[in-house]
């Protein structure tokens, strides 16, 4: 009897190894509480291709159940102690990972027992409570962001800036986060009010919070993309992880 539980505790690691060595805590975590706010902007900003923000418009009414979200981008020493691969152009430890596509933002989420947020979440995460162009107000202030300005042509160690009111780091500049909804110019339009969890199946994924080599005109807390869904080895594109409280 004594070796067979023996036999089954192994085949239970080797077939869920990272449920039992991975997962990680909500104490690591910060509990964003439930609440409302108004998602997008009604004004009106251009992109790198000169194309105006219509699609963070219209503001809108969002109202989301209380969640947890990671404190920091994942760095590249947690991702590399659950996944088997590194394509960062930098290797150092405590740097965001980055050049990761959607599916495996998605998968170490997974494997560490947690989830992509979704974009309503990211954007009501990275506001914490507030309406403006950022989260500390509407001008550019290099103690709370790394980008194009004040970087040092790489990406910098996560939580060196102030974080936000509700304690996240990085919310704007440092790399690009993946979030769980697929991506639509139109969305906003006709987004439902509680918990939304964005259109139906398009062509891209939705990537949130500009880089470090954003320039500060292109820098808001709404601006949002299609990240290429699969080979994203292009851009500078990172993870942060949610978690529901039925989750834990």
């Amino acid at each position: 009897m004594k070796h067979y539980y023996s036999t089954l505790f192994l085949f239970a690691l080797l077939i869920f190894p990272y449920q039992v060595w991975g997962a990680e805590k909500t104490s690591e975590m910060v509990k964003i509480p439930a609440g409302c706010f108004s998602m997008g902007t009604n004004k009106t900003y251009l992109y790198e291709d000169d194309n105006i923000n219509s699609r963070e418009k219209p503001a809108h009414k969002v109202c989301l159940d209380s969640f947890y979200m990671d404190p920091y981008e994942v760095t590249q020493e947690k991702w590399d102690a659950v996944m088997n691969f590194n394509r960062s152009v930098f290797h150092k430890p405590n740097q965001p990972m980055t050049h990761i596509t959607w599916r495996e933002a998605r998968s170490y989420c997974k494997r560490v027992g947690k989830r992509l947020p979704t974009e309503a979440e990211w954007e009501y995460s990275a506001r914490a409570g507030t309406q403006t162009r950022f989260y500390w107000g509407d001008e550019v202030d290099g103690d709370y962001l790394w980008y194009a300005d004040n970087s040092s042509r790489e990406p910098a160690n996560v939580g060196t800036k102030k974080p936000n009111a509700w304690g996240l780091y990085d919310m704007v500049g440092s790399v690009w986060e993946w979030v769980e909804d697929w991506y639509s110019i139109h969305y906003y339009e006709n987004s439902p009010t509680k918990n939304p969890l964005g259109p139906d199946r398009t062509s891209f994924r939705i990537i949130r919070g500009n880089s470090w080599i954003t320039d500060e005109k292109y820098l808001r807390v709404t601006i949002r993309h299609g990240g290429l869904s699969d080979p994203t080895l292009t851009y500078w594109v990172g993870v942060r992880c949610a978690m529901s409280p039925a989750n834990h």
